[in-house]
C-alpha cells in the first residue's frame, strides 16, 4: 500500500440479500484487489457483494498481480480513492461509497461527480424498476455522460415539484431527461415548488393526480438525491427558487441543508420555518424509506449538509470525490449516526 493509507478493519459483514444493491467502485478492479489482498475476504466472498461470478474475481485477481495492480501492496493509481470508499463504507453503514478524484479545478466538480452518477445508475437500474429523483446541478450534470438505454417497465419519478421557466435549474428536468435516455415514462410533480401558503399545497396534494405521484415515489426501489448547503453559493438560493431573503432566518433556525428544497438542521430534522410547510416535494420521510437511496454531493462547502443529509435519509450508496470525503471523515470523527 501507498505510505498513509491504511487497511480497514476487516468487521464481521451480514450476508447480502438478492434484492440488495451491488458493491460499487469508482475501480472496481482495484476494489476487488483491496477485498483480497488487505481486507483477506475470500473469493466468494468478494463476488456475492459484487453480484459477479467467483470466476469473474479470481480473473480480476490474477490480471491485478500481471499489471503489477499488486505486488507485496497495492500500488495503483486509485488505491487512495478505494480506501475512502471502505473508510465511508464503513462509517456510515453504506452499501457502496464511489469516491472520483478532485478535479484539477473546482468548477469541473460537478461534472465529475456527475459522471460517476451516470456509471452507477446504468449497473444498478434494471428493467422494472422505479427510480424517484431530485433535481440540482451535480444531477443534470450526470446528463451528459448517461447513455441511451432501452429499459423495459421502468419508470421515473420526479420528486420535486417545477419551475415556470425551464433551464436546467427547473427541478423536474432531470427527471424528465433521465426518463428520455432510458426511453421509459415519467411522472411529475406538476406543481410549483414553492406555493403561497400551506392550506394551498394540502389541498394540490388532494389532487387525484399528484396523490397518484406520490403514490408511486412511494413505492420506488431507488432514490437519487443530491444535497445543498444554506448559503448564497447554493443553487436553491442563486437562482432564486428560494428567496436568498430567506438564508439567515434559517440559519437562526439552525438549518444547514436543503434537500429537495426541504430545510434540516445538523440531525437531519426539518427546521421549523414556514418555508419547509410551501415545498411541493416528495417529503423526507418518505423518501428515506426507498430501499436503495443514493446521494451525490461534493464540496468542502457541502460537507455539513452532506453529514446531515446522512441523518436525514440514511442513504444506502454515496457518491463524492476525494477531498470531500476525506473533510467528511474528519468532520465526522467520533460522533454517533
Amino acid at each position: 500500500m501507498k505510505e498513509g493509507i491504511s487497511a480497514v478493519p476487516n468487521k464481521a459483514k451480514k450476508k447480502k440479500k438478492a434484492s440488495e444493491p451491488a458493491l460499487s467502485s469508482a475501480d472496481i478492479n482495484v476494489k476487488m484487489a483491496w477485498l483480497y489482498y488487505v481486507e483477506g475476504l475470500t473469493q466468494e466472498r468478494i463476488a456475492s457483494l459484487l453480484n459477479v461470478s467467483r470466476m469473474k474475481v479470481m480473473r480480476a485477481l490474477a490480471a491485478s498481480a500481471e499489471d503489477h495492480i499488486v505486488v507485496t501492496t497495492i500500488n495503483a493509481d486509485t488505491v487512495e480513492q478505494v480506501a475512502l470508499e471502505r473508510q465511508l463504507e464503513e462509517r456510515w453503514n453504506l452499501q457502496s461509497a464511489i469516491v472520483v478524484p478532485e478535479p484539477d479545478e473546482s468548477k469541473n466538480l460537478e461534472r465529475a461527480i456527475g459522471h460517476a452518477v451516470a456509471r452507477y445508475l446504468e449497473e444498478q437500474l434494471k428493467d422494472g424498476m422505479t427510480l424517484a429523483i431530485g433535481g440540482g446541478a451535480t444531477l443534470h450534470s450526470s446528463l451528459a455522460f448517461m447513455a441511451r438505454r432501452d429499459l423495459k417497465e421502468t419508470t421515473v419519478i420526479g420528486l420535486v415539484g417545477a419551475l415556470p421557466h425551464s433551464q436546467w435549474i427547473n427541478p423536474s428536468i432531470v427527471a424528465t431527461k433521465v426518463a428520455e435516455r432510458f426511453k421509459v415514462d415519467s411522472f411529475q410533480i406538476t406543481a410549483p415548488v414553492v406555493v403561497d401558503d400551506p392550506e394551498l399545497r394540502d389541498r394540490l396534494w388532494e389532487q387525484p393526480s399528484l396523490r397518484d405521484v406520490r403514490e408511486r415515489a412511494a413505492q420506488a426501489d431507488m432514490a437519487l438525491l443530491t444535497v445543498g448547503e444554506v448559503a448564497p453559493s447554493a443553487t436553491i438560493f442563486r437562482y432564486g427558487i428560494v428567496p436568498p431573503a430567506l438564508i439567515e432566518p434559517l440559519r437562526e433556525k439552525g438549518a444547514v441543508a436543503n434537500i429537495l428544497c426541504f430545510f434540516v438542521d445538523s440531525a437531519g430534522r426539518l427546521v421549523d420555518h414556514e418555508v419547509n410547510q410551501r415545498i411541493m416535494a416528495i417529503d423526507l420521510d418518505t423518501v428515506a424509506r426507498i430501499p436503495h437511496v443514493i446521494l451525490a454531493a461534493g464540496g468542502g462547502a457541502k460537507v455539513d449538509a452532506i453529514l446531515a443529509a446522512l441523518r436525514t435519509v440514511s442513504a444506502q450508496a454515496l457518491i463524492t470525490d476525494a477531498a470531500t470525503a476525506r473533510m467528511l471523515l474528519e468532520k465526522a470523527g467520533n460522533e454517533d449516526f
